[in-house]
């Protein structure tokens, strides 16, 4: 992992979906300058949601023309509270990035005792990312978060993840123990990242 990734959330024409003829030319221009001049400095990693308006759909007009062996892309899908939601939210993804995969695999914030529940329970969503992992269309599975350090703690402690997206500042250390406990359990597995703003550990 680069220690900078390039974030897909701000970059994008609208929050909600658009007809691709609506978004404005130069708002495309903008992002796909923003990627190219990323994997120029080496910031190779790509990341996006589902969550995240037009942003999959103005990356899938470009990601596609790019090196894919260069680049290590995320996209992020909200637990639902059945397994076949969460896939169909994935296809919806996948059609608008126009990849066969993703490097990476967000369940999007797991911030409350009802995601982590949806993420967990049999035949949930956890249980079809890693059907999505066997066919190939994801290599690595974690789960993105803003909860409390406690919710985040026992979903890292679950072992069930790869990776995890975090907060976590050097004036604000309050994650700490769930950077640590990340450390633990993640750091003999090939893909280790830490993320929200700040910090990133590959």
């Amino acid at each position: 992992m680069p220690v900078i990734s390039c974030g897909g959330m701000r970059y994008q024409h609208k929050w909600q979906d658009v007809a691709p003829r609506d978004i404005p030319r130069a708002n495309q221009e903008n992002l796909e300058a923003c990627i190219h001049r990323a994997l120029e400095l080496g910031i190779n990693h790509i990341e996006t949601a589902r969550g995240y308006g037009t942003s999959e759909m103005q990356l899938g007009a470009l990601l596609p023309k790019l090196p894919r062996d260069k680049m290590i892309v995320q996209t992020k899908v909200t637990p639902r509270t059945t397994a076949e939601e969460f896939l169909r939210t994935f296809e919806t993804s996948m059609d608008y990035l126009k990849l066969e995969h993703v490097d990476l695999l967000s369940l999007h914030g797991i911030n409350n005792r009802q995601t982590l529940d949806w993420s967990l329970q049999k035949n949930g969503c956890l249980a079809a990312a890693r059907k999505l992992q066997k066919e190939g269309r994801c290599r690595y599975i974690g789960f993105s978060t803003h909860a409390t350090t406690d919710m985040i703690l026992e979903a890292v402690n679950t072992g069930e993840f790869d990776y995890v997206n975090l907060h976590w500042y050097f004036v604000n250390d309050l994650n700490w123990p769930a950077v640590q406990a990340a450390h633990r359990l993640f750091s003999r597995r090939p893909c280790f990242n830490l993320y929200k703003n700040d910090f990133c550990r590959g």
